[in-house]
């Protein structure tokens, strides 16, 4: 039990190498893209891109609105 490093013989390393950052990308972008796919099949607008474009258009519209009043209203009033 005095040195137990000693003991390991094996070449292998102790911990486990993490993947790269192009490998954790890659993995990123996979689930995101099957997360993007799996929303347009649940709300019906897979087949048309014209519908895609309503929908993330609206969407987008909903953060967009409220984003920009508050920064014209900071810029005027100063909040």
């Amino acid at each position: 039990m005095a040195n137990t490093l000693i003991k390991i013989t094996t070449h292998e390393p102790i911990l486990t190498q993490s993947k790269g950052k192009k490998e954790l990308f890659e993995t990123f972008r996979k689930n995101l893209k099957n997360k993007y796919r799996q929303v347009n099949e649940f709300f019906g607008i897979e087949e048309h891109a014209s519908d895609r474009w309503w929908y993330y258009g609206t969407l987008s519209l909903m953060f967009l609105l409220p984003a920009v009043t508050f920064l014209i209203a900071s810029g005027l009033y100063g909040f």
